[in-house]
């Protein structure tokens, strides 16, 4: 079994205790604070699922259908999580509205109130310590599907721990009213994380070209390893989840056999693929008279 695999049934396990850990806080409570918190819990699951399928779904090979592979599938479950977060959003501010209109008392902080945040902490650091794997799990196999879960765990943890303060300062200074207005500020943090993740991934789905940076580094590699050619231009690349595509055209001169035109490519492409591992590299070798001088340009 693949780690991004393990790493993403490990999320609905963890997502599944915390949930338990946040709705047993909240029931305790009553607080309006920590049922948003619970709910938004509720939503980390259903993502963490929709992570898991994707991976599955984007580690089958290419088909007939789908002759560059299934890669896309990961971006479609970070849209999808982008989503779930939103509806969470609107959820809580809904929850959130109703106490304010029908505001109730907080209960004792040294009673039910603390028992609540103190299981709703412990959930948050359970949710902490998860995230940051997942974090690193992400980057390492540049996977959308679970950079996209652990952002939203990122967001609750945090979350997590402006509740507990803000019930303290609550219970503390006799304003009940901060437990509903703390539930509309979640729902606004949460629905700006929501947005932003799908924001993001719609990018790819739309083939965003690369930070400048990489593009900058794709050329540098092909000037280097490019020896005996003229030119190479009309660079593209595009992100797939973690698979990567880059085909341009390299201009040789009239005179040069294939067998040469072939062992600049094979040079080429080993050296992009050194820092690319896994990418799928197309390069069109054309003749002098289609040089556009321009692209990158190839020194002897």
């Amino acid at each position: 079994m693949k780690p991004v695999i393990k790493f993403a049934l490990g999320s609905i396990l963890v997502g599944g205790a915390v949930l338990t850990l946040k709705f047993l806080a909240a029931r305790i409570s009553g607080s309006a604070a920590l049922f948003s918190d619970a709910l938004e819990s509720l939503v980390n699951v259903a993502a963490s699922s929709l992570a898991l399928y994707a991976l599955i779904g984007a580690a089958k090979p290419a088909d007939r259908q789908h002759p560059y592979g299934h890669a896309k599938v990961e971006l479609l479950s970070a849209v999808a999580t982008g989503a779930l977060i939103l509806i969470a959003a609107v959820l809580i501010f809904e929850q959130a509205l109703h106490v304010l209109l029908h505001p109730v008392p907080l209960a004792p902080l040294r009673g039910a109130l603390g028992q609540g945040m103190a299981l709703n902490g412990a959930a948050g650091l359970l949710l902490g310590v998860w995230a940051v794997l997942l974090r690193q799990t992400g980057k390492r196999h540049r996977s959308p599907a679970l950079a996209a879960d652990a952002q939203h765990l990122v967001s609750d943890v945090l979350t997590t721990i402006g509740i507990i303060l803000g019930l303290v300062a609550a219970a503390s200074w006799g304003l009940p009213v901060l437990d509903p207005v703390l539930a509309v500020l979640i729902a606004g943090q949460i629905a700006f994380a929501g947005g932003r993740t799908v924001l993001r991934s719609l990018s790819g789905l739309l083939d965003e070209a690369p930070p400048p940076a990489i593009t900058a580094r794709i050329n540098e590699l092909v000037r280097m390893h490019g020896t005996g050619a003229i030119e190479a231009h009309d660079f593209r690349t595009r992100q797939a989840g973690p698979a990567s595509f880059l085909e341009f055209h390299l201009v040789v001169p009239g005179a040069m056999s294939v067998d040469e035109a072939h062992d600049i490519c094979d040079r080429i492409e080993a050296a992009l693929k050194h820092e690319m591992p896994g990418a799928v590299i197309t390069i069109h070798v054309e003749p002098e008279e289609k040089a556009k001088h321009e692209g990158v340009l190839i020194e002897d």
